[in-house]
């Protein structure tokens, strides 16, 4: 039990506290950096070296290296957190005794901190307030003993932290394998707020982290709350895997088509239909399908491939794949740049007729907007976020016309924003923009409309409405910082405003938005202009720029 006194209080110093703090920090991330280090230089050990006995040692050693570096970060971190709240809780009790002793004094009694007691003056008493004397003597020690007993708890909660942390002079911190963690533990996880799952992920030691990411990326890699270069591991392991899988069902399909053809060729596709009246309409209706397949196979191909290729550039700032499914049409979340270390984060929602076939050309847009951004302010770091993770309307008509994809993807946009905010490192949050291009601006006006969602400012470009007809309908963001831009010849104008779907167009001046200007386009084109906003020299880009470094 701690035996710490009011003297001890009252002459507690948090200043070696904070240094031996810092220190155990320090230690904590230069662990956590090495056991990551460690994993990724052992973890193709066994394929590199996979027979004999020395092969065998040399995997149950490096098996036993990451698991002692791997249980060292925590304790360490332990140790970390719990000086530095001694450091500044001692320092507020300290501050709250020394306030009483000063009430005291300045009320005429003696404070004698050595002995903890409180005097008050012989005229007190004399006085005939002998009652009211003794009771706020009492009361001034009562508060006092307080102080003490909490100080004292603090005391040896903080003991106890450093011991059970401290590692075995003979074992050091162990090679004691942690439990694995299993799919139904993540899933679990994935019902939690997104700062509730970085909590949770800073809790598990980077070797826990490692299996997560080998044996469930499609967990990890859609997890909001997870740091974005662990998502972006978890998600290049599934572009790889969905690759093969997709070039294999590739193959099944030309192999398909290649004996359907040569029965055909051969007379003998009756043998492939058997009692169909018609095995040559049959073939042509199969074949036909085949086709759509495979267009549709490779049409994802084309997108994975554009993301690898991306991904591979050395001559283009670092891109991170922050989400990835091959799964119907397809999703791929992209930034450029990494969102948990950038000082300017901007969201690119697309809109209508995206599939995973297109990403090509939507991450050519995030890149043009964070060099647009880098050029405007050189002094801080943007990224940008090609974020096509909603059910995008497949065509114009009718689909555009329904607000249902936009009422699904809001929240799934709202809580991507909110994982943002969570993973972002240091003591200054980001400034966190969102922006829509044609349908995209719809699923945002349906995000936005949550006073939960992590955003700054929100932009839309080219919109057909986005549901609300003001900008103090969108309670996520002040009415300040919507804005909106439309070309004079953008087509999409006739949408709202012939009243189609939508709403109020967001561009008008009863909207309440700040409009900015962009080049009007060809009126010969309008088709062309509404995707024109993203081309050379069209001001809408240095406007863009202006609002995702906050200077517009």
């Amino acid at each position: 039990m701690s035996e710490l006194t009011l003297d001890d209080l009252l002459s507690f110093d948090a200043t070696p506290w904070h240094t031996a703090a810092d220190h155990w920090h320090q230690l904590a991330q230069a662990v956590d950096d090495a056991a990551e280090e460690l994993i990724r230089g052992t973890r193709d050990l066994p394929y590199a070296w996979s027979n004999g006995t020395g092969a065998e040692a040399a995997a149950e050693k490096a098996a036993d290296l990451r698991a002692e570096v791997s249980n060292t970060y925590n304790p360490a971190k332990r140790i970390y957190d719990a000086m530095d709240q001694h450091a500044y809780g001692m320092k507020a009790l300290r501050q709250q005794a020394e306030d009483v002793v000063a009430a005291a004094r300045k009320a005429g009694y003696t404070v004698d901190t050595a002995a903890a007691t409180i005097t008050a003056p012989a005229a007190a008493y004399s006085a005939g307030n002998l009652d009211h004397t003794a009771r706020e003597t009492g009361a001034l020690l009562n508060d006092l003993r307080g102080i003490v007993g909490k100080a004292r708890s603090l005391d040896d909660s903080t003991a106890n932290t450093i011991t059970v942390n401290t590692p075995s002079t003979t074992t050091g911190f162990g090679t004691g394998q942690m439990q694995a963690l299993s799919r139904a533990d993540l899933e679990a996880q994935g019902k939690r707020s997104p700062a509730e799952i970085r909590a949770w992920w800073e809790s598990l030691t980077p070797q826990q982290q490692e299996q997560a990411i080998l044996e469930f990326p499609d967990l990890v890699g859609g997890m909001d709350g997870v740091p974005i270069a662990d998502r972006d591991v978890a998600n290049r392991s599934l572009l790889r895997r969905d690759t093969d899988v997709l070039r294999q069902d590739v193959a099944s399909v030309d192999g398909r088509m290649n004996y359907l053809q040569g029965m055909y060729d051969q007379g003998r596709i009756d043998e492939v239909y058997p009692g169909v009246p018609d095995a040559k309409a049959a073939m042509d209706a199969e074949m036909s399908k085949l086709g759509s397949q495979r267009d549709e196979l490779a049409g994802k191909l084309k997108g994975l491939a554009a993301i690898s290729s991306r991904l591979a550039d050395p001559a283009k700032p670092d891109a991170y794949l922050i989400g990835l499914s091959a799964d119907g049409d397809g999703r791929a979340i992209v930034s450029v740049g990494n969102p948990d270390t950038a000082d300017n984060i901007l969201t690119y929602v697309p809109g209508t007729g995206e599939d995973l076939s297109k990403v090509g050309a939507g991450m050519a847009r995030a890149g043009v907007m964070q060099g647009d951004a880098a050029h405007e302010d050189p002094t801080k770091s943007t990224a940008a976020v090609y974020w096509y993770g909603y059910d995008a309307p497949n065509d114009i008509l009718p689909d555009a016309g329904y607000s249902s994809y936009a009422q699904d993807g809001g929240p799934i946009l709202d809580r991507f924003q909110t994982g943002l905010r969570a993973t972002h490192e240091g003591d200054i949050p980001s400034r966190n923009t969102v922006l829509g291009h044609s349908y995209g601006s719809t699923v945002i006006g349906h995000a936005a409309t949550s006073s939960s969602i992590s955003a700054d400012a929100v932009v839309f470009v080219g919109s057909p409405g986005v549901d609300v007809d003001h900008a103090t309908d969108l309670h996520g963001v002040r009415p300040d910082q919507v804005y909106a831009t439309r070309a004079e010849y953008d087509a999409i104008r006739k949408v709202p405003d012939w009243d189609i779907a939508h709403g109020n167009d967001p561009s008008d001046l009863d909207f309440g938005a700040r409009v900015f200007a962009s080049d009007p386009g060809d009126p010969n084109a309008e088709g062309v202009t509404h995707s024109a906003y993203w081309n050379n020299d069209n001001i809408a880009r240095k406007n863009i720029a202006l609002i995702v470094t906050g200077k517009l």
